[in-house]
């Protein structure tokens, strides 16, 4: 593990992740107290000074299953009225029977995609598409819980499928499925690589819930797999950095043995290097912020930044807080999606600028995704009531 130095700011857990299960985390490392003043502390003690380097396995997919996917049906389904979010920010609805909607992105066609659960199983997840006027398409209808999506190079939408035996997904965007893997365990996260090749997660939880032995994947756009790691502890969100590197994210349950969350770097050669320890709880998603710098969601709850070179500032949020999803906005600013509890309509969509100063907007139903969309909003996923909604920053 790498030595990072961390910073509090702002005010001041449960946390409920797709298909979590409970696991065993331990984490090298002590970090020393750490106050709401914003000032940096005793740096974190690795278990040495080189980062661990895991050497790949490479591991072309099989003849990969392509198909077309049963004809899409489409239907537009804007809410009946927008509604005011309190002080600015107009929230507009759309849907409200899509099953679990997850992940979101905008497409290299100008709409918006996102990934559906399934609802009440984990083989009848969909892809669902969503112009800016509100019309809804949705493909498949047997995926295996997609969960994250993201446009690739090669000008197709390329998802994860959530599973024991997982799969890497590409839809074209005229609704053309194909699907490569079978064997990934848990595949989750998703982003397009400074390399042209799209990485993911693979949090690594095994069917009795034990984590630990997480990994990084590659996959090209003709389908050929590479694993990196082994026994990271239950990486979820990666995005591109402004390094050339990739940022994943590390979760930690509160209920485990361990609460140490962990922001991972790896190069496009497959050198990882870890940062962060005890003061982290559950890191989730991650994006590449307009300063230069890392901004992750955490569910203890608050918004954290790192820079390339490892310090990370944590910005916290009210106890009732649970943010998930997280992207630059068209303003400059970074807009997250906060769950909430579990009481409906505590949802909120949440904007904080790069100086920490946070604005959160709405009355929603477990706002989880969100992306910046072709029309200068913010669109994001309500997994609780099925439907998407827009923000006009």
């Amino acid at each position: 593990m790498h030595s990072a130095v961390v910073s509090k700011a702002g005010f001041g857990m449960s946390t409920r992740f797709y298909y979590q299960a409970g696991f065993v985390i331990v984490v090298l490392g002590i970090l020393c107290g750490c106050g709401s003043s914003g000032t940096a502390v005793a740096p974190i003690l690795g278990g040495g000074s080189a980062p661990s380097t895991a050497a790949p396995t490479a591991r072309p997919s099989s003849a990969p299953s392509s198909a077309p996917s049963p004809a899409p049906s489409a239907s537009p389904r804007p809410s009946s009225a927008p509604s005011a979010a309190p002080s600015g920010g107009t929230i507009t609805e759309f849907g409200g029977s899509l099953a679990e909607p997850a992940g979101i992105t905008t497409g290299p066609d100008g709409n918006l995609w996102f990934t559906e659960l399934g609802g009440g199983g984990n083989t009848t997840g969909k892809i669902g598409r969503i112009t800016t006027a509100g019309v809804i398409t949705e493909f498949g209808g047997s995926l295996l819980a997609p969960v994250e999506i993201t446009t690739g190079p090669d000008g197709n939408l390329w998802f994860t499928e959530e599973a024991l035996n997982g799969k890497i997904g590409r839809i074209t965007t005229a609704g053309v499925i194909t699907e490569f893997g079978g064997s990934l365990l848990e595949p989750t996260g998703i982003t397009a690589g400074p390399d042209g090749n799209l990485w993911f997660t693979e949090d690594g939880v095994n069917s009795m819930g034990i984590a630990g032995s997480g990994k990084i994947g590659r996959i090209t756009t003709a389908g050929v797999i590479t694993e990196f790691g082994g026994s990271l502890l239950e990486p979820t969100g990666i995005t591109t950095g402004p390094d050339g590197n990739l940022w994943f994210t590390e979760l930690a349950n509160p209920g485990s043995q361990s609460s140490s969350g962990l922001i991972g770097r790896i190069t496009t050669g497959g050198v990882i290097t870890q940062f962060g320890g005890s003061v982290l709880e559950a890191a989730v998603k991650i994006t590449a912020g307009p300063d230069g710098n890392l901004w992750f969601t955490e569910q203890n709850p608050g918004i954290s930044r790192i820079t390339t070179g490892g310090v990370i500032t944590e910005f916290s949020l009210p106890s009732s807080s649970l943010p998930f999803g997280i992207t630059v906005g068209p303003d400059g600013n970074l807009w997250f999606a906060d769950e909430g509890n579990s009481i409906a309509g505590t949802g909120k969509i949440g904007r904080i600028t790069t100086a920490g100063a946070i604005t959160e907007f709405g009355s929603l139903a477990n706002p989880t995704g969100i992306t910046a969309g072709p029309d200068g909003n913010l669109w994001f996923t309500e997994f609780g009531n099925g439907k998407i909604g827009k923000i006009v920053p």
